[in-house]
């Protein structure tokens, strides 16, 4: 998406947090919630540059170190009382009086709502330049009823009338905080984030929630396990091997056995399909078998598929480990599937484990990639075409 006209994004970032201490350091996968907005803004086709005000010298080193300008800003403007317009005004002052590049529209970014997305902040930016408006908040729909506490009355509703069903309720939005559009000269004026004519970005759900206090982060840090982490690429030229096991990848991890007593395994055409085609685009890109059953169709299966297997009887790192140092392969370039407890030591070595969704529960404990699919169930195939 190509976009005149950019704007300058400014993260907020103040380390006094009452409900997590040094908040924006924590971190969701190896990744400071900082480093996500930061990431993010730097990604977006809407952003000409990146400021990161704190008065945190360890969150500005950060920032600096991720491509971002720094600001430091003073401690009486990142206590519990003061805004964020303070904050804001403070960030542009600062831009201005030191003439750095600033752009006529400012993007406000929240660190607390870690998965806003490079196109979140795209196509909020579009529609705000496309209809004209002076300010603009990220939001999503909202069906809830809500109450004043000391009255203990309906505020978007009557309580004294029969409820409404959801969808003969007006429509409703709620401010998700993710993120906040305006003009700079309109927003000096006005000295508030909502002025003139404002519109409303409507968020992905699974892309606003916010962090508050330990229970949000440990919710998020779940979400980006089983949600956000399943949407993610893996960048194509980093790659140099895919690894993977047979049983319950390739299969269902299910064996039949006939009358004579011998094994047979049931596989997935789409797989060989997607194995065939991505070969075809890539044929630099090698993938193999690591498994440690020795059944015959196993290897039967591998030769029609054209794929290496190697049948290991001991420790799939230790065999992969040896693999990798012979052919000068990176582990961190190397993707490998899985779906069992014997699969553990090469996904934690290498840079992009990866297990189906049907896998051994100890593996959800980590953090993996998961497919969608179940082994057997096209996984392959859902694997290669995140490889882009």
């Amino acid at each position: 998406m190509k976009i005149q006209n950019k704007a300058s994004a400014i993260i907020l970032a103040r380390s006094g947090s009452k409900g997590i201490i040094n908040k924006n350091l924590k971190k969701i996968d190896q990744k400071t919630l900082l480093e996500f907005s930061i990431k993010t803004a730097l990604q977006s086709n809407a952003i000409n540059n990146v400021f990161v005000s704190s008065d945190s010298i360890d969150y500005l080193q950060l920032a600096k170190s991720l491509g971002a300008e720094t600001i430091l800003r003073p401690k009486k403007l990142s206590s519990d009382k003061a805004s964020s317009e303070d904050g804001l005004l403070h960030a542009i002052s600062y831009i201005e009086e030191n003439n750095f590049k600033i752009s006529d529209n400012i993007i406000f970014m929240q660190c607390t709502s870690p998965f806003t997305s490079p196109e979140d902040l795209n196509k909020a930016f579009t529609n705000f330049m496309r209809e004209e408006l002076d300010s603009l908040f990220s939001a999503v729909k909202h069906h809830g009823f809500i109450w004043k506490k000391d009255t203990v009355t309906g505020i978007n509703h009557n309580e004294k009338t029969l409820r409404k069903r959801r969808q003969e309720k007006n429509e409703e939005i709620l401010e998700s905080g993710a993120f906040y559009i305006f003009n700079k000269l309109k927003f000096k004026k006005a000295k508030n984030r909502f002025f003139g004519n404002i519109g409303f970005y409507m968020q992905d759900k699974i892309n606003s929630f916010e962090i508050d206090d330990q229970f949000d982060l440990e919710i998020n840090r779940f979400i980006y396990k089983k949600y956000i982490k399943r949407r993610a690429k893996i960048n194509i030229n980093k790659v140099k091997l895919i690894v993977s096991d047979f049983d319950g990848v390739f299969t269902n991890n299910h064996v039949e056995t006939n009358s004579n007593g011998i094994e047979t395994v049931v596989t997935n055409k789409s797989d060989s399909l997607a194995i065939s085609l991505f070969r075809k685009k890539n044929p630099h890109i090698p993938i193999i078998v690591v498994t440690s059953e020795q059944n015959i169709s196993v290897k039967k299966r591998c030769d029609k598929l054209k794929l290496d297997c190697y049948q290991i009887e001991s420790d799939k790192q230790e065999f992969l480990s040896g693999y990798l140092k012979e052919k000068n392969i990176s582990p961190e370039r190397v993707v490998y599937v899985g779906n069992d407890t014997n699969d553990l030591t090469c996904l934690d070595y290498v840079g992009y484990p990866i297990v189906v969704s049907d896998s051994d529960p100890k593996l959800f404990k980590n953090s993996f990639l998961i497919l969608h699919s179940k082994g057997g169930g096209g996984a392959l195939k859902e694997l290669l075409s995140l490889i882009k």
